[in-house]
């Protein structure tokens, strides 16, 4: 859900664009190509929508109040990106990549500040905004903690949990993260 506009985004993997729909008309306002497989997006609240374009290693900038794409971004340092996190207020995107690697990028310019060590396999991707964490799940069995509060953003912990807990929520309420995954 894109605020700002009031739109509901799909991202679609097999026809490589993203479906833009009114959420108050519920119908179909725009459809954009996108240069490869999305995989998770992550938006600012004020018309910017990013996402993570897995096969292309990379990350496009979208704009909701134009439905275009005004940049495309590559990863270096981190290949076949998936889940992606968003610190709005520091302007920092964190996407987990394959290779153990957690991009550090600055939502602006797209530069690649960093890349920190993950554990193998991650899916997701989550931001803690009142302790400056990211975070990513990867399918090995391990919670990788990243200090973004930290200069060079060092990994802070790789917590063990359970092999294939890939997805991840959030809940900063309870200042908790809950991961999922079946025996």
């Amino acid at each position: 859900f894109e605020p700002a506009t009031q739109t509901v985004w799909a991202f679609n993997g097999r026809s490589k664009d993203v479906t833009v729909i009114d959420a108050a008309q519920r119908k179909v306002v725009a459809t954009i190509a996108l240069p490869g497989k999305p995989e998770f997006p992550a938006v600012d609240g004020k018309g910017l929508v990013f996402d993570n374009i897995e096969d292309k290693s990379e990350i496009v900038r979208l704009d909701a109040k134009t439905n275009k794409l005004t940049a495309e971004w590559p990863l270096t340092g981190c290949e076949g990106p998936s889940g992606l996190a968003f610190d709005t207020a520091g302007g920092r995107l964190f996407p987990v990549c394959d290779g153990k690697h957690m991009g550090v990028v600055d939502s602006s310019t797209g530069k690649v500040l960093a890349t920190p060590a993950i554990g193998d396999g991650p899916d997701a991707a989550g931001w803690d905004a009142a302790h400056k964490l990211a975070f990513a799940s990867c399918g090995e069995g391990i919670l990788s903690v990243i200090d973004a509060g930290a200069a060079g953003y060092p990994t802070l912990e790789s917590l063990p949990t359970q092999r294939g807990a890939r997805t991840v929520a959030h809940d900063s309420g309870a200042d908790r993260i809950y991961l999922v995954t079946a025996e």
